[in-house]
Formats: structure tokens, sequence, C-alpha cells
């Protein structure tokens, strides 16, 4: 496979991924800004979506690959199949961004109980279980999504939706 054809199909496999998710999340941080202009306060959106969606969409299609990502496929229905993905995923952002806030709070403190402390001082639980959720229904839409496309064959679901009768 030459250079050309392997940067045509990683574009193809993660492009699409990306846009979705650069969507979803593109709708998910305005709606913080507008939530936040409120209390003028600056946030810009389009880096955080852009960033979070290629590692997102790039995390989703290397999983999507192994025995965890498509564990339930073959024998439990789309739904749940969807959901298990769902969940799964979902605490695996959860715990990465509790990490996140855990590394930045143990850079100020130094000490790991003072870190957990301050994030759970902070309330920062919230902030992240509003995220977790936001991801998760980005995520649940995908794996329903694909689910459907999977059943129906390649590129027909995308025609159906796509298409003018």
């Amino acid at each position: 496979m030459g250079m050309v054809s392997t940067v045509k199909h990683e574009v193809k496999e993660v492009g699409l991924v990306t846009l979705y998710f650069f969507f979803c999340f593109g709708i998910f941080l305005t709606l913080m800004k507008l939530m936040l202009e409120a209390y003028e306060i600056e946030f810009y959106a389009f880096s955080k979506s852009l960033v979070g969606a290629l590692i997102v969409a790039k995390v989703v299609v290397l999983l999507g690959k192994t025995r965890a990502g498509t564990r339930f496929d073959a024998h439990h229905s789309l739904g749940a199949a969807a959901l298990y993905r769902t969940l799964v995923y979902s605490s695996c952002t959860f715990l990465v961004l509790f990490a996140e806030k855990m590394f930045h709070a143990f850079r100020e403190s130094g000490l790991l109980g003072a870190a957990f402390m301050a994030v759970w001082e902070q309330k920062d639980f919230s902030l992240i279980f509003a995220k977790v959720i936001c991801i998760g229904l980005a995520f649940m839409g995908y794996f329903l999504y694909r689910g459907i496309e999977r059943r129906l064959g390649e590129g027909t679901l995308r025609r159906i939706v796509f298409s003018s009768p």
C-alpha cells in the first residue's frame, strides 16, 4: 500500500468520524459558550472542538477494531451493543477528564491527597459529569449509526438519508 493510498484510507476512515464528533462537540461547546456569556466569561469553542474531535475520532476508530469495541456486535441487539460501547467509552472519558483535573491540581499542590481534595472541593465533578454526558450522547449517536450502517450494508444508510426520493 503506497503512501497516497494510505493517506486516502485514513482520511476516509477517520475524517468522517472526526467531522461527526467536531459537529457534536461544536454544538455542545457553543451552548456552553452561550451560557458562560451571561457571566461575561470568554471561552473559545472552535479549537477545543477540533482537538477533541481529532482525539476522540482516532480512539473510536482504533478501539472499534479491538475485541472490546466489537464484543457485543454479533450476539446482542443493536441497542445493547451501542449502549455497551457508550458506557465503556464514557467511563474511559470520565477517567481521562478526572485524571486531567487531578494532574493540574497535583502540579499546584505537589501532593496526591491534596490534589484530590482540591478537585473535590472545587466541585469539578459536576463539570466532569456534564462533559461525560455530552460526549456520551455523541458516542451513542455514533454507535447507533455505525450499527445500523453495518446491518444495512456499507453506504446504504448514507444513501437513504442524503439522497432525494
